[in-house]
């Protein structure tokens, strides 16, 4: 699995926006990081062996100062126990629409994108759409319109809709990059998706 720092490097490398992130090792690169960031910060332990981070405990969002930030990475680093820890990334905290855009390597299809509303839920609504490598720029967006959470995108009670452009752009540079690389799984989740456009937040990677 890539690390957090080689994460982001190909994400990059496609064109797709990593929300703004420094991997520290310790509590005051945490501090420095924080202050050139800007706050509100999140922080996430980086390890090969913590899975789903937010199941775990080793993440936390909206923190306003170092006092908080401070308290948070003692508690992050607590609860990753025994897990080889990489280091500790410090992250702009977004806000905007949870979506998640991911790959994987299927032994008989090929290369295969996913497509759907993301954060924590994923893995309960299961609201997703999936197309095998190769496919249209007019086929992933049908992908961003066929799943149930659209009108979420769209905007519902006053809040504005997201860039579904951008969304498309994604899942197309996402194809690019699972049918350039070997990779045998990519989840970008959360993707951060608003009027602007797309940012990454958390991306895990592993390679074949």
């Amino acid at each position: 699995m890539l690390s957090a720092k080689q994460s982001a490097a190909l994400l990059r490398k496609y064109r797709i926006p990593p929300a703004k992130s420094t991997v520290v090792a310790d509590e005051d690169g945490a501090a420095r990081a924080a202050k050139k960031i800007g706050y509100p910060v999140a922080i996430k332990v980086d390890s090969e062996d913590i899975i789903h981070k937010t199941d775990s405990g080793v993440v936390a969002f909206g923190l306003e100062n170092e006092r908080e930030l401070r308290a948070a990475f003692k508690r992050v680093m607590h609860r990753a126990g025994k897990a080889k820890v990489r280091g500790v990334v410090v992250q702009e905290n977004l806000t905007g629409t949870e979506i998640i855009i991911g790959g994987k390597h299927d032994s008989q299809f090929g290369e295969t994108v996913l497509f759907g509303i993301g954060g924590i839920f994923v893995e309960v609504f299961k609201d997703v759409a999936l197309r095998v490598t190769p496919f249209s720029r007019k086929e992933a967006g049908e992908m961003v319109r066929e799943i149930k959470g659209y009108p979420i995108l769209q905007g519902t009670r006053g809040k504005k809709g997201v860039n579904t452009r951008a969304i498309v752009d994604t899942i197309m540079k996402v194809q690019r990059l699972m049918d350039d690389n070997e990779i045998a799984e990519l989840d970008i989740n959360p993707l951060f998706a608003d009027e602007k456009g797309v940012k990454a937040v958390d991306v895990r990677v592993i390679m074949r």
